[in-house]
This record gives C-alpha cells, structure tokens and sequence, in this order.
C-alpha cells in the first residue's frame, strides 16, 4: 500500500467522547506528517476550526477521486454514514470502537497510534472487503420515482434495502424475480435484502441467519410472513433482485 496523502475522519456528531479523540487523533496525525492533508466534514471543521485550523473541507463529490483512506470515530452507525458518503468505490477504513453498537468496528482506540503508524509508513496490513447493494427504485411503468419533482438517486448501501407496507394496515404482496425469473410471491409486513455485512442487523431479528462477510451472497429474509413456510433464502451475490409491490383486495 502507497503512503496516503489525503485522510478522511468521520465522528459519531453531537457526541464528547468521539468529540475529543478526533482532537487527540488529528493533531497526531498533523505533527506526525505535517504533509498529509486531514479532510473533515464541514460541521466538524466548524465545530473544531480552534482546535484543529489545520483541517481541509471539500466537496462530498470529491471524496472517492480524493481521499486514500479514512478513519470513524464512533459505532455501526458511523461506519454506515460514511459509507453513504461514497456512492462508487470506497476507500480503506479503520473504525475506532467509540458507539454505542460497536460490532463492525475493528480497533480500540487506544491503539491508534501504532495502527496508524503502520498504514501511514506503508506496512502491509490487513483488509477486510465487504459488499455492498446497489438499489434504483422505480414505477409500475419503468419511470424512476420521484420527490418533489426530482428523481430518486440510485443508491448503494452496506447492510440492506427494506421494503416496508408503512402505515398501510395490511400486509404487503411483494413478488420476487431474481435475474428476471420469478421467484415467490412474498405476503408479509416487508422483506428485507441484505448483504452478508447486514445479516447481523435488520435481517436477523426478523429471524435470518448470520453470514460470514467472506461469503459471497445476498439474504432474502421475509418481515413477519404470513405463511409459517416462507424462510429465509440466500442467493448468490450477483443476482439481480427486483421487488415488486401489487395491488391485493383484502
């Protein structure tokens, strides 16, 4: 791995203790290579600009061409923000176990500076890949849906997409294809697709099963089915899954 230039650090927001350890964690970062450039979210370079006036704000589109790596600060939730911060690739992270919730993170934070020092100094080190899904929503028709005028962005995201029946009263019938080959009718609350990454999340208090991130696949889990037979169902990673909501006279 090349030494990185461009750093980015994400913190759990509106929280001291993350608060404080990205002070402690960018100033040694900043006197151990006063070259690099530290890239912060513009809140947090507002809320810190006397501590740590020697941070860099950019543009959210820049982040994938611009940042080598990147640090979280914080729990799961964390980790997932700044995963929605890359809609293409994203880089190398190391997640310092501050949250709450704290299952995807990998280190203490005391240890940041050896763990650090071995990345910035180009030691090899250990990665840890995790998918990802990548989502579009459409109409009954093709078109893409739209908000307030504006089309809804493709999305991709690290634990699952959720179709939920919302505050509709009655269950919801989904139809499933998968690669264009119909699959089930699912009758249920919602259905749930996850990546491996999100088997342990959503997916598993809806009674799904937990999958190893080296394993390659997608989890179709149904939310409160009303048929006791419809289970969980794993399919390969890369299948393409279209969820179809119809309409049903209860």
């Amino acid at each position: 791995m090349e030494k990185p230039n461009n750093i980015l650090i994400v913190k759990k927001p509106q929280d001291d203790k993350t608060a404080r350890a990205m002070i402690e964690l960018a100033n040694w970062l900043h006197q151990t290579r006063p070259d690099m450039n530290i890239i912060v979210e513009r809140y947090a370079a507002e809320q810190f600009r006397k501590e740590l006036p020697f941070v860099h704000v950019i543009d959210q589109n820049e982040y994938t061409r611009t940042v080598d790596f990147a640090i979280t600060l914080g729990g799961d939730g964390t980790l997932l923000h700044l995963s929605s911060l890359f809609p293409k690739a994203v880089p190398p992270v190391v997640s310092f176990s501050l949250g709450t919730l704290c299952f995807l993170m990998s280190y203490r934070f005391d240890r940041y500076q050896d763990i650090l020092g071995n990345m910035i100094s180009g030691h090899n080190i250990g990665l840890n890949m995790r998918m990802r899904l990548f989502c579009s929503l459409h109409q009954s028709n093709g078109k893409r849906i739209q908000v307030d005028g504006k089309e809804v962005r493709d999305r991709q995201v690290m634990n699952e997409v959720t179709l939920h029946r919302g505050r509709y009263p009655h269950l919801a019938a989904v139809h499933c294809l998968v690669d264009d080959q119909y699959l089930t009718e699912c009758i249920a609350d919602g259905l749930i697709v996850s990546t491996p990454t999100g088997s342990t999340a959503y997916s598993l208090s809806a009674g799904g099963p937990i999958v190893h991130p080296s394993v390659q696949s997608l989890v179709l889990t149904p939310i409160c089915p009303r048929s006791l037979s419809f289970r969980t169902v794993l399919l390969p990673s890369s299948s393409i899954i279209q969820l179809k909501l119809t309409v049903v006279d209860w």
